[in-house]
Parts: structure tokens; C-alpha cells; sequence
């Protein structure tokens, strides 16, 4: 291709110049073309290999580019040499590598400036690589086209860069050939550099002419012979020149031919610094006036010059005869020339709308085939089976089909072809009528399993098996048709929330039956309390039936009642009964997993997406709304459940309040281990459960407060243990042990803020009486209401201690000070019996000290002499000191006796011993700073005293401690 060829003999170079090069000639070297045009130089038709990568032959080239028979996946393009030139100068020249199109035309893919070549490499005959920004490898068809392409390429770089680009694997004889001088395929621009470029070398020839003669002269001279003088052009040589060589002539007479010329330059007066270009003018004149000359020569020298210019004129004269006719065929023929071209643009377009119609045909013909289904394959939709398996994975394949096709991306206006449109139609009509009949077929499917569930004896709770049995049997016969239910609802969901529907409605009255006759079984094995049982640990029960009147307990009634086996632990006299907070979480634990597997199925069977499981920012209204659309199946599934639960529990609370909580518990657990697996619904529905179950609790809570607010107290019974403070351990007792391993739920703050509530309501009401004791001044009112606190607050703190709850801790420490608060009141009344005019005497002592009154001026007070104090010392021998402790332990012992067995009564009478020995110590310092010189004392002894309470004890059988600091918890009554 790249060979040297004339245009009108090489039709592919005419169709690249009418291509891409139409608005310059052919010849990019011509003196007449157009300003700023691109003309082509050579060309060359390559194989490219689109596997090969850009990697160079010689290091591990990829497919084997460059080996034979090894070239895979090519593709046909031209590699052109441009140039491009403006006003007769060259701009750039230029490498493209272009395609050549189905209607006979090219297009240019990359551009490369030609001084961007940086390498050639020749892989074997066909096959070379140049190296411009990476490596390109190329192959022609024949090793003439390769030689003959890169030839010309290495010719044109170094004309125009004036340097040669790394040649690789070039035999010497092409690079000696492509290096020696040639004529070009095409003749050189004469412009001015041109022109001095031809002179310089000239003026260099002759140089060197000038340099071989006198090399001449010098070897003639050394052969005994003379040299021509260059300088007059005298030339010939010696007769005795025939012993040299023919080599020698020939030189000889090159050298003198440089020397004729380097004279004639002479005689112009050119100098190699000269203009070119006016010496190549003078030149072309003096050729012109030659020729002149000699014509003028020949006209004067012969006489039939006339007849000859005369035959001549006539010529002229047909010769603008036939110019004329010339002229008027050149017209018609140029009319004929336009309407040919215009018939021959014409026909071109015919041929390329025909051709595009022909592929337009074509790919429409594919198309339609890609989107047609055979008719026995769409058959299938509706006469295969859908019972059976096999059945059901047909209909899937032909469905999925069918999907595929009618979710084909056209675009627009393919979308909007009729052939496509009636396609896409028919399809759509197909879909439309499946689903109908998948719908029917479901609605039957669905009632047919509903109503061999409900007809089915078997099922149902026993006693012996109290349980609801699964619906496994549904699933299974169900599973098959996941599929179907998925292309449903990507193909129709309308329809699909239709099927939805089917399934809810077929389905709720199973769950209602089975769910109603459970917990009807259930129900007869509630345990029922008695209300005298209940009353041992419940406020409202215990003052109902010990009558508002009353303020206690008989004691040893009440310590029968202790001594029994607590009363929440049921006896069912082997009849299975069950309490009712266990057969409330047995319902729950049988309930719920079938709440929790069917929304489950829902979401498996339907392909809904699981709202819980789906991150708040990646929800959108499509997901809402599918929430709001399954909690409505689930309403509809299960309506009936929070109601018949909340009626269980009221039931089961109908004899025992307190059973609620345990209900709570049971419901708060399931809560959190449904809400873990995010089982929403099944959340829900026990909230509202539990919701009805704390405003039960509430309300118990609220019966307690209000029984314990009712409770009467007479001013001549403020003696024992108040009900509500018995009651008040063992009502503790029976919430915890409902309230097992529930640290973590909500309801173990809600019981402690009812534990809060209760305490202070109670500790207000004993705290009422002791109040009403004190407005009156009546000392056996008062000493009554100390009587009751301190056995109320010493039982409360007793009890609740032992039993070691923390929410408590801040009311026993009230206890606690409340009950030594009373119990130094307590003591100190009834020591006022036995030394009443002794602590008067004493006590205005302290009184008058109490005023700045020196010590030793209290004995010149009449009333505090030493007189006063002798007649009061005189009355309190150690004889009625004995007399009035032994009074005064039967009157403590007459207080506190029946309380708890005694055990309070060793307390008191161990504070009020202290009392009395702080009181004889008491005595005992005032006389010795008020009276030091008197020599008077007590006439009973700290020792008396001390053996005074150890007889007592003795008498009493029970012993004591004096030694150390003595606790309400350490006194112990003895058993001898």
C-alpha cells in the first residue's frame, strides 16, 4: 500500500484523500495548494492486535504479537503520513492511525505529531513496533509494504526533525538504502530554503573539488606529470596518463566539470552567502534571452518563415474555432456534470438509507426475537398443574421468563415501536390473567387449610398435654409457592396485598378457637386461696376481716399463722392446679411462640422486609408504608388476643389481687427476649397487656394505701403491734417472691416506688397516734403511744432487715431512730416512779446551774441546803430503791410481755436499767461539785443497784450483760 503509485491508478489512496483530505490535493509537496491544508504523504494498510496491550515484541509479548501464526483478534487499520502546509511553507507534519468504514469512507482514531516518534523496532517481515508516548505493534500483509512504508517514514522524519528516531533489528543494506539519496515519491516545495539548502551543497561539492585537485596536482607531481590549471579551465591530461586507473579519469573528470561550474558561478558574482534565489532568477533570464536568440537566428536565416507564420495564423484561426465549439460542449457537459453528480449523490444515499434500512431490519428482527416466547411455553402459565411441585417450578421458569422480558431497558423510542409495544402488551395481558388465577388458586388453597385445621379433632389442648399445636402442617403445603408470592409481588402488588388479605381472613378464626379453648382448659386448673390465707399477707383482706376497729392481732393467733407453710405456695392435692401467675406464663410461654412463627411466615411467605432489622437512615416511605400494611395483618390475625389475655389475668386475680405482679414479670420477660429478636408485634401486644395489668396493680396498691389509712386506733388500746405493721413483712415476702430474677425489669422500680408509698403511709399513721398522745397532757397517753412505737418501729426494723431489701434501707434507718427517740423517752417516764422526788430535787439542781449559779452557792438555797438534801436522800433507802424496781419490772413486764414472745421486754428493761445507773451516776456528781464538804451520799450503792437487777433477772429467767453496751438483737430469753 505504501508503494509509490499514481492517484488514478490507486483507488484506496483516492478514497482516503476524498475522506479526509477533500479540501487540498493529493500532493502535499505541490506549489498550488490551498493555505493551512493537509495533504497525504503515504499511507500504509496494518493489522492491530486488541488483545496486545501497547508491550514491545522483544520482552514477553502478550498473545504472541510478532511470532507466526500466533496473531489473534486483530482489527484492519491505516497508518498516514500527513503534512500540513500553509502559503507554501510546512506547518507540521503528522501521524494517524484511521478505520475504514462500512460505506467506504475513513475515520481518524489518534493523532501523533511525527517528532513524537521515538523508536522503531522491526519484529520480523510483516511485523514492526513504534514507540511514541508506549509501544504500538502493527503487521501488513506483505514485507514489500513494511519496507517501502518505513522507508518513506524515516525519510520524512529526517527531512523535517533533521535527526533520526532508535532504530531496532534493521539489517544494514535497508538502513544503507533508506539513508542513501533517492528520488522522493513526490517532488519537493521550491521555496527559498529549499533553494539555499541545493546551494550550500553545491557550494560544499565544490569544496571538495577544489580539495581533490590539488590532491591531483600533488600525485601528478610524484608520477612526473602536470596538472591541469583549474583557474584559466585549461583541461585534458597527460599523454602518459594511461598507467592509472579508470577510476582516476572518472574523477578527473567530475572534478573538472565542479571546476566549469564554480566558474560560471564566478562570472555572476555568487558568493555562498549569496541569495539563491536571485542567482536562480538570473539564471532562468539568461536561458530565456539564449533562447530568444536563437529562435530570432533561425527566423532571420530562412525566407519561409512567413509561410509558416502565415499557415500558423490560420491554425490560430481554427484553433479559436474549435475553441469556441470547445467552450459550448464544455457547458453541457458541465450542466450534464451536475445533474450526474447530483443523481450520483443521490444514489449514494439511496445506498446508505438501504443499507441502514437492511440493519435497521436486521436488529429489529433480533430484537423481536429476543422478547418472543414460543406459545406452548406461555401455555404453561395456565394449564400446568400448581399442585404439585414439579408443577409449581414450571410455572416459576416460564414466569421468570416472562418477568425478564418485560423488564428488558429499552430505551424511549424502541419502547415505543409498534412491534415492541404489541409485544410488551401481550406479555402484560399474560401476567395479568396468571395473577388472576394465582389469586383464585391461593384463596382456595387458603381456605381449604383452614378448614382441615378446624375440623381436625385431634387437635386441640388436653389435660394431660395443655398446649396449642403448631401449624406446621400449613407452612409445609405453603412453602412451594414462595417463588410465586415473590414474582407477584414484583409483578402485581396490588394483587399481592390481596393475597395478604386472603391469608389474614382464612386464617384468624383458627387462632381464635384454638387460642379461646387453651386458656378455657387453662382455667380450671387456677388454684383458688381462700380469703383467710389471703389475709395473713394482704392489707385490705386482713383489716376487712379483722374489722376496722381493731388495732392488732391476738399474738398467738398469729404466731399459728406464721408457722404454717407460707400461704402463696399452693397445695392442689395432686389435681395439677397451677397458681394463677404460673398458668399466665405457661399461657404466655404456649401464646406468643405462635405469634412470634407467624409473623415470621408473614415475612418469609410475602418477602416483606423486617422494619426492625432496617437502619433508621436507610428507611424509606415504601418501608413504612409495608409496616403499617403487616401490622394491620397482624391486628386482624390476632385482634382478639390482648383482650382474652387481660381477661386471663383479671380472672386470675380474682381471688388473689397480688397475682398480678407475678403476671407483669411474666409479661415484662417476654418483652425483652421478643424485642431482642425484633418480634414487634408480639412487643406490642404485650404491652397493651401489661398496660391493663398495671392499672391492676395500681389499683391493689391503691386498696392497700386506703386500708391502711381506714385503720382505727382507741386511746385505751395504744398497746401491740398495729395489723399493717404485721402484715407489712409478709406482704414484702409474697411481691419478692413473685418478683424473682426480675432485677432488670421495669417492674422492680415500679414495686419499689409501691414499697416507698406503703412505708410512708404506715410510718405516718403510727406516727399520727403518737401526735394525738402528745396534745393532751396525759402521761399514760403518752406513755402509750412511746409503748406502741417502740414495738411497731422495733418489728418493722427486725423484719425487714432480715429480709434484706435495699429500697427499704432508708425507712429502717428512720425505724431505727425512731425507735431509740422513744425508747429514752420510754425509760426515762418510768424511772420518774420509783425516783420521782429524787430526779425533781436533782433535776431543779441542774436548773439553777443552768443559770450561771456557782456550784458551791446551791447548798445556801433554802430549797437545795443540805437539809433538803439529806430529807430527800432519807426517803429512797436502799430497801424501797429494791421495792420500786421490783414494781416497776412488773409494770414494763405488764407492757411488753405478750409482745413477740417477751423478746422486746428484755430490751426495755435493759435501757431502763441503763437509766437508772445514768441516774445514780448523775446524783452522785452533783453532790460531790455542789456539796464537797457534806460528807453525805445515797444510801443505795452502785453496787446495790447493779445487785438489785441481777435478783431480778434471776427471779425473771433472764439473763443479761452489764458489761457491755447491750442491742436489742443480743437479748436472748432463757430456756431454763
Amino acid at each position: 500500500m505504501a508503494e509509490n503509485r499514481q492517484p488514478s491508478l490507486d483507488p484506496e489512496r483516492q478514497l482516503i484523500i476524498n475522506s479526509l483530505f477533500s479540501d487540498g490535493v493529493e500532493d502535499p509537496l505541490s506549489p498550488t495548494h490551498s493555505s493551512g491544508t493537509e495533504s497525504l504523504i503515504t499511507y500504509c494498510k496494518v493489522s492491530e492486535d486488541t488483545g496486545g496491550g501497547g508491550n514491545s515484541p522483544t520482552v514477553d509479548r502478550p498473545f504472541g504479537i510478532g511470532k507466526t501464526n500466533s496473531r489473534v483478534d486483530v482489527k484492519i487499520r491505516y497508518l498516514l503520513v500527513t503534512i500540513v502546509s500553509k502559503n507554501g511553507k510546512v506547518q507540521k507534519v503528522q501521524l494517524h492511525k484511521a478505520k475504514k468504514n462500512p460505506n467506504d469512507t475513513f475515520s481518524i482514531g489518534r493523532t501523533w505529531q511525527l517528532e513524537q516518534v521515538r523508536k522503531i523496532e522491526s519484529v520480523d517481515n510483516v511485523t514492526f513496533v513504534i514507540t511514541i508516548s508506549k509501544p504500538y505493534c502493527w503487521s501488513t500483509d506483505t514485507q514489500g509494504e513494511k519496507d517501502v512504508f518505513l522507508s518513506q517514514l524515516l525519510k520524512t522524519f529526517r527531512k523535517h526533525t533533521k535527526k533520526s528516531p532508535k532504530l531496532i533489528n534493521f539489517d544494514n543494506e535497508i538502513l544503507t538504502e533508506m539513508k542513501s539519496p533517492s528520488t522522493p515519491t513526490k517532488p519537493i516545495i521550491q521555496n527559498e530554503t529549499d533553494s539555499y539548502n541545493v546551494a550550500a551543497s553545491l557550494q560544499e561539492r565544490l569544496a571538495n573539488a577544489n580539495k581533490s585537485s590539488s590532491s591531483l596536482r600533488s600525485l601528478n607531481q610524484r608520477n612526473g606529470r602536470s596538472t591541469p590549471n583549474l583557474s584559466s579551465g585549461a583541461q585534458g591530461s597527460d599523454t602518459n596518463s594511461v598507467h592509472h586507473h579508470a577510476e582516476d579519469d572518472e574523477l578527473k573528470e567530475e572534478e573538472l566539470s565542479l571546476i566549469n561550474v564554480g566558474e560560471l558561478l564566478n562570472d555572476f558574482d555568487w558568493k555562498g552567502s549569496g541569495n539563491a534565489a536571485a542567482l536562480e532568477e538570473r539564471l532562468l533570464n539568461e536561458l530565456a534571452a539564449l533562447e530568444a536568440a536563437n529562435i530570432h537566428a533561425m527566423v532571420e536565416s530562412d525566407d519561409r518563415i512567413h509561410s509558416v507564420i502565415e499557415q500558423i495564423d490560420n491554425a490560430i484561426t481554427e484553433l479559436d474555432n474549435m475553441d469556441q465549439w470547445l467552450s459550448l460542449y464544455t457547458a453541457e457537459l458541465n450542466s450534464m456534470g451536475d445533474d450526474i453528480h447530483h443523481i450520483e449523490s443521490q444514489n449514494r444515499g439511496l445506498q446508505v438509507q438501504t443499507a441502514n434500512q437492511k440493519a435497521l431490519l436486521s436488529e429489529l428482527d433480533r430484537l423481536i426475537q429476543s422478547i418472543t416466547l414460543p406459545e406452548q411455553v406461555i401455555q404453561i402459565l395456565f394449564k400446568e398443574s400448581m399442585d404439585t411441585v414439579q408443577g409449581v417450578q414450571n410455572i416459576e421458569h416460564v414466569a421468570a421468563q416472562i418477568k425478564r422480558v418485560l423488564e428488558t431497558p429499552f430505551d424511549e423510542s424502541t419502547r415505543q415501536m409498534m412491534a415492541i409495544k404489541e409485544k410488551l402488551e401481550t406479555y402484560n395481558l399474560h401476567c395479568k390473567n396468571f395473577c388472576s388465577r394465582f389469586y383464585e388458586y391461593m384463596r382456595m388453597m387458603f381456605q381449604f387449610q383452614a378448614e382441615t385445621l378446624i375440623s381436625d379433632k385431634s387437635r386441640g389442648p388436653r389435660h394431660n398435654s395443655l398446649t396449642i399445636q403448631d401449624h406446621e402442617s400449613i407452612v409445609e403445603n405453603l412453602s412451594k409457592y414462595r417463588g410465586l408470592s415473590l414474582w407477584m409481588k414484583e409483578m402485581d402488588p396490588k394483587r399481592h396485598l390481596e393475597i395478604q388479605s386472603l391469608y389474614v381472613i382464612s386464617k384468624e378464626p383458627i387462632y381464635k378457637k384454638e387460642t379461646k379453648e387453651y386458656l378455657s382448659q387453662i382455667r380450671h386448673l387456677l388454684s383458688k386461696r381462700e380469703l383467710v390465707e389471703e389475709a395473713t399477707y394482704v392489707f385490705s383482706a386482713a383489716l376487712n376481716q379483722s374489722g376496722r376497729a381493731s388495732l392488732s392481732y391476738n399474738y398467738a393467733n398469729w404466731l399459728t399463722s406464721e408457722s404454717t407453710k407460707p400461704p402463696w405456695e399452693f397445695k392442689d392435692g395432686g389435681g395439677g392446679k397451677l397458681p394463677p401467675e404460673e398458668a399466665f406464663d405457661h399461657s404466655l410461654q404456649t401464646i406468643i411462640p405462635l405469634v412470634v412463627n407467624e409473623q415470621n411466615f408473614i415475612f418469609d411467605f410475602f418477602h416483606l422486609k423486617k422494619y426492625a432489622e432496617t437502619k433508621k437512615e436507610d428507611r424509606n416511605i415504601e418501608d413504612v408504608r409495608m409496616q403499617k400494611k403487616f401490622t394491620e395483618h397482624m391486628d386482624k390475625l390476632f385482634s382478639f388476643l390482648p383482650e382474652e389475655l387481660s381477661s386471663f389475668a383479671d380472672y386470675g386475680c380474682k381471688h388473689d389481687n397480688i397475682q398480678v405482679i407475678g403476671m407483669i414479670v411474666s409479661l415484662e420477660k417476654y418483652m425483652h427476649a421478643n424485642e431482642k429478636i425484633g418480634q414487634d408485634y408480639a412487643v406490642r401486644m404485650l404491652q397493651q397487656v401489661r398496660l391493663h395489668c398495671l392499672s391492676k396493680f395500681e389499683v391493689f396498691i391503691n386498696d392497700q394505701l386506703k386500708a391502711i389509712e381506714e385503720t382505727k386506733v382507741t386511746s385505751k388500746k395504744r398497746k401491740g403491734i398495729v395489723v399493717f405493721m404485721r402484715i407489712f413483712p409478709r406482704f414484702v415476702e409474697r411481691i419478692e417472691h413473685s418478683m424473682s430474677e426480675s432485677e432488670k425489669l421495669e417492674m422492680r422500680s415500679i414495686v419499689n416506688r409501691a414499697y416507698e408509698r406503703i412505708v410512708k403511709t404506715m410510718f405516718e399513721c403510727v406516727e399520727a397516734i403518737a401526735k394525738d398522745a402528745d396534745s393532751p397532757v396525759d402521761d399514760k397517753e403518752q406513755l402509750n403511744a412511746h409503748i406502741m412505737t417502740l414495738e411497731n418501729m422495733h418489728y418493722f426494723y427486725s423484719e425487714i432487715r432480715s429480709r434484706r431489701i435495699n429500697i427499704l434501707e432508708p425507712f429502717m434507718r428512720y425505724a431505727k431512730g425512731s425507735y431509740d427517740k422513744h425508747m429514752e423517752a420510754y425509760a426515762k417516764a418510768m424511772v420518774r416512779r420509783p425516783f420521782g422526788k429524787l430526779l425533781e430535787f436533782f433535776e431543779g439542781i441542774e436548773s439553777l446551774l443552768r443559770t450561771n449559779t456557782a456550784p458551791e452557792e446551791v447548798g445556801f438555797r433554802i430549797q437545795f441546803n443540805k437539809a433538803a438534801l439529806k430529807k430527800v436522800i432519807s426517803q429512797y433507802p436502799g430497801k424501797e430503791i429494791k421495792k420500786g424496781l421490783d414494781s416497776l419490772y412488773k409494770r414494763v413486764e405488764k407492757h411488753f410481755k405478750e409482745e413477740e414472745g417477751g423478746r422486746l421486754l428484755q430490751v426495755v428493761w435493759h435501757a431502763i436499767e441503763e437509766e437508772v445507773i445514768r441516774n445514780h451516776e448523775r446524783f452522785t456528781l452533783i453532790i460531790n461539785k455542789c456539796y464537797p464538804n457534806a460528807n453525805i451520799t445515797l444510801e443505795f450503792s452502785m453496787d446495790d443497784l447493779l445487785g438489785y437487777f441481777s435478783e431480778i433477772a434471776r427471779n425473771n429467767k433472764c439473763v443479761f450483760s452489764h458489761n457491755k453496751p447491750f442491742n436489742i438483737f443480743t437479748c436472748k430469753i432463757s430456756l431454763n
